[in-house]
C-alpha cells in the first residue's frame, strides 16, 4: 500500500479558488511530512490524479467551496454534493471523483477526506483574499490532524 496522498485542488490564477493549491504547497515543503505522505497539486483536474490515487488507504483533497463565511473550514468524509447539472465538458471535483471510483476498482476501498475552505467567489488574480489567506495555516493544521488519525 502506498502512503497517504494529499491533493490540493483549485486554480491559483483565480484568487481564492487556489486555496487548495496554496495549502498543498505549504504541506509539500514540510520535509518531515514528505517522508510519510505524498503531496501534489492538481489544479482543477481530479481525473489527472487517477494513477497517483491508486492503492492508497487515504486520499485527502483540499478544495475551495463557495459559501457565506470566507475562511471557514469543514471536513467531509463523503464527497460534497454534486452541484447542479454536470456536463461532459465540465465536471466538478466531486463528480470527477465519483466517476473515477466507478471505473477504477483500486479506488473503491480508498477513504477520501475533503478539507474544504469557504470562499466568497473566485476572481481573476493570484492573490487570496485576506480571510482565505488567514485560513491557510488552519487548513494545513487540519490536514496534519487528519493524517495523524489512523
Amino acid at each position: 500500500m502506498k502512503p497517504d496522498l494529499v491533493i490540493g485542488l483549485g486554480n491559483p490564477l483565480m484568487g481564492d479558488d487556489g486555496a487548495g493549491a496554496v495549502a498543498a504547497e505549504v504541506l509539500a515543503n514540510d520535509r518531515i511530512l514528505a517522508r510519510r505522505v505524498d503531496v501534489i497539486s492538481a489544479d482543477t483536474d481530479v481525473l489527472s490524479c487517477a494513477n497517483q490515487m491508486e492503492r492508497r488507504r487515504r486520499v485527502l483533497l483540499i478544495d475551495a467551496v463557495e459559501g457565506e463565511v470566507p475562511g471557514s473550514i469543514s471536513v467531509l468524509r463523503e464527497s460534497p454534493p454534486l452541484d447542479g447539472q454536470q456536463h461532459a465538458h465540465h465536471l466538478s471535483a466531486p463528480a470527477m471523483l465519483a466517476l473515477l471510483r466507478q471505473v477504477t476498482p483500486t479506488l473503491r476501498d480508498t477513504e477520501f477526506i475533503w478539507i474544504l475552505v469557504t470562499v466568497n467567489s473566485a476572481r481573476v488574480g493570484m492573490q487570496l483574499s485576506p480571510e482565505v489567506a488567514a485560513a491557510i495555516p488552519m487548513v494545513v493544521e487540519r490536514v496534519r490532524q487528519e493524517l495523524r488519525r489512523r
